[in-house]
């Protein structure tokens, strides 16, 4: 993927983390990029006016709109991440499935109808269903 300064990108999700800005460095001998974040889930608003590294292959160019729950007020101080139940990390799991394959336009209904269905193909196998969990723990955890 060919990335440059100034380019609006993304990483994560807003149902779990979500930051996003423009790139303000690039680094092609370690494959990195440098962003001043200006969005983020509100657990992450701390970060907001801050500059961070990321792999580049963990990035994403923004195209169109933002996502909603996210915000560009800079928080003071650190929230902690939300508290989910193993069933709500399968559930943020397949919704961002689906809003990474169809965006944030449908309607909501069809929208929960398909994050259900995606949902219940990740209850059918306990192996993904743990996985799932367990990145979802990871993520939440780790701190910036």
């Amino acid at each position: 993927m060919l990335l440059h300064i100034g380019e609006r990108v993304f990483w994560g999700a807003p149902e779990v983390i979500y930051l996003e800005g423009p790139i303000v460095a690039l680094d092609a001998e370690q494959q990195t990029a440098t962003i001043h974040i200006e969005r983020a889930t509100p657990h992450s608003a701390h970060l907001i006016n801050t500059n961070l590294p990321f792999a580049i292959n963990g990035l994403v160019p923004l195209k169109g709109q933002s996502p909603p729950g996210t915000t560009t007020q800079a928080s003071t101080q650190r929230i902690p991440p939300p508290i989910l139940s193993d069933d709500e990390k399968v559930r943020r799991t397949a919704a961002t499935a689906v809003h990474q394959r169809y965006g944030y336009t449908l309607p909501a209904d069809e929208e929960q109808h398909l994050i259900d269905q995606v949902q219940q193909e990740l209850e059918r196998d306990p192996a993904v269903r743990a996985r799932i969990i367990t990145t979802m723990d990871e993520i939440l955890k780790r701190e910036w």
